[in-house]
């Protein structure tokens, strides 16, 4: 008999901003995980406090990010860690921006 394989559940410990602006490493920032948690809770939060005239529209964006899904890949493996969220390369102004889960 066979033994059924289990997947140990992927959890990540921080998000990595890493801003390149002419060939240079500029910024190196790692964000706990719980923090970009409680981030995202409040930017889901945010339309709500928008009506109410206590947030400016920037948070709004925040609310269409489903990290329960991305949590979901990570935990069946679809998803491998690092897992990079946001890669953003302007050409014209030489700024390399890369976000990745770890």
């Amino acid at each position: 008999m066979r033994k059924k394989q289990t997947i140990e559940p992927v959890k990540p410990k921080g998000i990595r901003i890493e801003v390149i602006e002419n060939g240079v490493l500029t910024s190196n920032v790692r964000i706990p995980f719980f923090i970009v948690k409680m981030g995202l809770k409040l930017g889901q939060m945010a339309e709500y406090a928008q009506k109410k005239g206590r947030v400016n529209g920037e948070l709004e964006r925040l609310k269409d990010i489903d990290m329960e899904a991305i949590l979901e890949a990570l935990g069946s493996g679809e998803l491998t860690l690092p897992c990079l969220l946001v890669e953003v390369d302007e050409q014209d102004k030489n700024q390399y921006v890369k976000i990745t889960l770890e």
